[in-house]
């Protein structure tokens, strides 16, 4: 049963077509309409008030802070609900510290921008002729080299990672040269063709920087950036310095009804961000430079021209629709309608935040959550922003238009994203979460489902776009010279793509193969505990040497198996602690893992034997061959999660 509980969890769980090509470019392009204005703080307090509130309630988050920035100034910073429930502590806007995750990946672009201005570093230029002096050396994997401004649009071609990014504790952190050079991820496609979002490419980018200027890159920033804007609340020490532990705010899951506080999480790359410590006006004092052309009062951290070289668009995904949001430098676009939007999100897992810049408009904000509810709270709050002050004139689409039915049958499949592991066990978070798959309705409208997230509609625009029923975010689709679809990419999720997966890659397939598998090889153990008290009942002879070896070997296989499935499953459940020092248990299923291929080959083998020398019925021969047949297609399976390097 527990087998089945794991399985469960498991289981459960370019060139566009000819007629867009022809007629030019994608038109999505809104009007604007009048909404309230920012500058109403009286107005724009009450619905913050009114809006936070809901969200905490509703998303089941015990706290967070928001950050309003408007010509020039912070005009709203508030706290909202406990920082720590146990001790009845607020969040308080200017006091308490918030973990933001990648958030803080913009302090690392923006000081990759000063040493441009320095004249320390090129955005075009191969950065192993950085690291001459370092022990962090990118192969030559393909003939264009990687370069910053590669890795400041996360389209280096890296598979993703989390081996090294989390330690046990602060005293087991290496330095960061040592492990980029131990966890160094594969190249698995040239530079500049997709962008497929990057942890490491952003540490690599901070230690490019820490190398040039010979400091740490926590020196640099803390002297370049921080001190100039007067972010006196932000830091990225481990553990935190005791006068900002006591202002903390607690990480919380929220199960079965209850809050349960969580241990702060142990860092490795500070270019990364995951360590990374502030509070809400730090946040609203970076916007404000970033708005006001790189000059907080009497400091300048950029140039004017810098900072609109990060802002505006540096990849884009489809140059046939090119609304569909892609890169800036650093900064993801998250433009709505004709809105300009750039900014950045942060995950870890229990703190969310966003942080978004209306360059336009002089307008930035920022929020931050406490709790996993904040991942879709915080979108919810951006696009309640939008709706409320920048509301968009817009018809939405209703049904699909004549020959949409046609269209969208080419599109259906799975679609995986790029952001994923090639050559470890990590895939396996990858392929479960991070996999689309896209359906067809019978009036022509695609439908999206991946697991954690709802089924969602969508209604073609014109050819390989599509709109969100009920929502704002588009589908654009890839296609290749003969006009079949190879890639989906999303507007509201810019530092993504996504490519179209052969069947046999399939969530269904896999989720159908894994199922029948474990339903085989529980068959097998069922048999073979219960064949001799069948015998015994049917006063049947015992079987011969060579068929209990039979009934063994496929017995140990099965369940060598399932324990692998087991082992891996509560890796997934456990990733974090499995991602800063892999278990024993870990290490012991990735040793199983080839007994039980190995013990697959022999089972095989030993099905050929029972028939050429008939062994028991003809039925249980039967019985023993489909067996050792899912077993085959269980390991394919698992190789192609990631789990079996083959």
């Amino acid at each position: 049963m527990v087998v089945l509980a794991i399985v469960a969890v498991l289981i459960s769980s370019s060139v566009v077509a000819t007629a867009t090509a022809q007629s030019g470019q994608s038109t999505l392009a809104v009007e604007r309409t009048e909404g309230p204005t920012v500058s109403d703080l009286d107005a724009l307090e009450s619905w913050l008030d009114e809006t936070i509130a809901r969200q905490l309630e509703e998303h089941h988050v015990p706290g967070a802070t928001v950050v309003v920035v408007d010509d020039g100034d912070i005009t709203v910073a508030k706290g909202y609900g406990y920082a720590d429930l146990e001790a009845e502590r607020p969040v308080v806007a200017n006091e308490t510290v918030f973990s933001i995750g990648s958030t803080g990946k913009l302090v690392t672009w923006t000081a990759v921008m000063q040493a441009v201005e320095d004249g320390q570093l090129e955005l075009d230029r191969d950065v192993n002729e950085y690291l001459t002096d370092s022990a962090v050396s990118i192969p030559d994997a393909y003939p264009e080299p990687i370069t910053l401004e590669h890795l400041g649009t996360h389209s280096a071609g890296f598979e993703d990672s989390f081996a090294g990014m989390l330690a046990d504790s602060p005293d087991d952190v290496p330095s960061m040269e040592a492990i980029l050079a131990a966890h160094q991820p594969e190249r698995v496609r040239p530079p500049g063709e997709f962008v497929a979002y990057s942890n490491y490419g952003t540490a690599l980018a901070g230690h490019v920087l820490a190398e040039q200027y010979d400091a740490t890159f926590v020196e640099y920033v803390h002297e370049r950036i921080f001190t100039p804007l007067g972010m006196a609340n932000s830091t990225y020490a481990q553990p935190l310095p005791e006068h900002l532990e006591q202002r903390r705010a607690v990480g919380y899951t929220y199960q079965n009804g209850d809050y349960r506080a969580q241990p702060p999480l142990t860092w490795t790359l500070p270019p990364e961000g995951g360590s990374f410590r502030t509070t809400g006006p730090d946040m609203g004092r970076f916007m404000l430079a970033h708005l006001n052309d790189g000059v907080l009062g009497s400091e300048r951290i950029l140039r004017a021209e810098t900072v609109a070289e990060m802002h505006r668009r540096h990849f884009t995904k489809s140059h046939a629709v090119p609304e569909l949001n892609g890169m800036a430098y650093g900064f993801i676009e998250m433009d709505h309608g004709d809105e300009r939007i750039v900014g950045h999100w942060g995950d870890t897992p229990r703190f969310k935040s966003l942080l978004a810049l209306f360059p336009e408009r002089d307008v930035g904000l920022f929020v931050a959550y406490n709790a996993p509810g904040g991942h879709a709270a915080r979108f919810d709050l951006l696009d309640a922003f939008v709706n409320r002050y920048y509301p968009q004139s817009e018809t939405p689409i209703l049904s699909p238009p004549a020959g949409a039915a046609d269209r969208a049958a080419a599109l259906a499949g799975d679609y995986r994203s790029l952001t994923i592991s090639d050559s470890s066990w990590e895939r396996l978070l990858g392929v479960m979460t991070r996999t689309y798959s896209v359906g067809v309705t019978d009036d022509g409208s695609l439908t999206t489902t991946r697991l954690g997230e709802g089924t969602r509609t969508w209604v073609e625009r014109e050819p390989g776009v599509y709109e969100e029923v009920g929502g704002s975010d588009y589908l654009v689709f890839g296609f290749d010279d003969e006009g079949s679809a190879t890639h989906m990419y999303r507007h509201a999720f810019g530092p993504a793509s996504y490519e179209r997966v052969p069947w046999y890659e399939s969530n269904s397939v896999m989720q159908g193969v894994v199922g029948a598998g474990v339903v085989a090889f529980v068959s097998v153990l069922l048999l073979w505990a219960g064949a001799p008290v069948w015998r015994r009942v049917r006063g049947r002879e015992p079987p011969s040497r060579r068929e209990r070896a039979s009934r063994a070997l496929l017995g140990v296989v099965s369940l060598l198996w399932l324990v692998v499935l087991v082992v891996f499953a509560l890796a997934w459940i456990n990733f974090n602690a499995e991602a800063a020092s892999p278990s024993l248990t870990l290490r012991a299923g990735e040793i199983l893992r080839f007994v039980a291929l190995a013990g697959t080959v022999a089972a095989v083998a030993a099905a050929g034997l029972a028939w050429r020398h008939a062994y028991w019925t003809r039925l249980v021969r039967v019985h023993y061959s489909l067996v050792a047949l899912l077993a085959v297609l269980f390991a394919w399976q698992l190789s192609l999660l990631g789990v079996l390097p083959l």
